[in-house]
């Protein structure tokens, strides 16, 4: 098959200088010709340190992290959902919640509201139900708190709530 375009030319690496070839269409799309994936890493990482907290010792005058952050969303995510369960609603935790948090300082707004309302934090076995099975809807009187995971299914077993996942189905409630 014979050769079609132009042939390649030598570059030089701008990271290391070592020479390479390359085609001319591929220098029309790179600013800065690199000669392997790790001088490709370190040409890059320039650009990005520039948006890093981290310069090495040097202190950042416009700090890029919560609301500062070009890709800050509220302080606000979305789990994704599972089966025919919608997703949970993850806040920023108050100073006060804290110790209900994630590591990363998130927590199920469902929580939140929760503990708010009793006045105390909520332990890790204590279980908040939503009782229309929609957990975007967060108002207090759509919540329930169980002591434990157990009792919430225990006291759910006899109740049937149609298209959602862990529940009878009409066909198990007609062979009991």
């Amino acid at each position: 098959m014979p050769f079609v375009g132009a042939p390649p030319v030598i570059v030089k690496c701008v990271v290391c200088g070592t020479p390479k070839k390359m085609y001319v269409s591929h220098l029309r799309r790179v600013k800065r010709p690199t000669c392997s994936r790790r001088c490709n890493g370190k040409e890059r990482s320039k650009e990005l340190v520039k948006y890093s907290g981290n310069m090495k010792g040097r202190e950042r005058k416009d700090k890029r992290y919560g609301p500062a952050n070009p890709a800050w969303k509220g302080g606000v995510t979305i789990k994704r959902p599972k089966g025919n369960y919608r997703g949970v609603r993850y806040v920023r935790a108050p100073q006060w919640a804290k110790p209900m948090a994630r590591a990363d300082g998130y927590i199920m707004e469902h929580r939140l509201v929760m503990a708010g309302w009793c006045g105390r934090l909520l332990t890790r076995r204590e279980v908040v139900n939503h009782e229309n099975h929609n957990p975007s809807k967060n108002e207090r009187s759509n919540l329930t708190l169980w002591p434990s995971n157990a009792d919430h299914k225990r006291w759910e077993g006899g109740h049937f709530v149609e298209g959602v996942a862990n529940r009878w189905s009409p066909r198990d409630l007609e062979l009991r």
